[in-house]
């Protein structure tokens, strides 16, 4: 009358369809502004590596500003809107708390970031020091600094 089924082999099952292909992207040099490129290829990145690049490219991306990040919804814009508070005449305590709610926002959209930890933002003057440790899923961690 009941189903006999193994509920365990089910719940595995779930959990590796639910798994999330952290995907590939390439080598940037953010100092330099171009792609890496060795015997005249672009060279691939994968997992952690992919995801570090991901979030440099969030953080340095200013929200709205580039037609081809456009979405229908805005909620769902790549990047993000910081650039307007830096070098403005704002507290600093509010300045800190917005960026630090707007990366943490955004990085939690990636499927393999679970949570952003230790933020510290350093100004100077019109450019930010970010500082902060990411959580993947699987409990792997790194720090990031990126400066914007």
């Amino acid at each position: 009358m009941f189903p006999t089924e193994n509920l365990d082999s089910v719940l595995d099952t779930s959990t590796k369809e639910a798994e999330v292909n952290i995907g590939i992207n390439f080598l940037y040099d953010f100092d330099k502004g171009d792609f890496v490129v060795k015997d005249g290829k672009l060279i691939k990145v994968e997992g952690k590596d992919a995801i570090k690049i991901w979030i440099e490219k969030q953080i340095r991306t200013e929200k709205f500003k580039y037609e081809i990040y456009k979405q229908d919804d805005r909620e769902s814009e790549y990047g993000i809107g910081i650039k307007q508070l830096l070098g403005r005449k704002l507290p600093q305590y509010y300045v800190e708390s917005e960026i630090k709610r707007q990366i943490t926002e955004s990085l939690l959209e990636h499927p393999s970031i679970v949570a952003i930890e230790n933020f510290k933002v350093t100004m100077e003057r019109t450019t930010a020091r970010i500082n902060f440790r990411v959580v993947l899923d699987g409990e792997e961690s790194f720090s990031q600094e990126v400066k914007v």
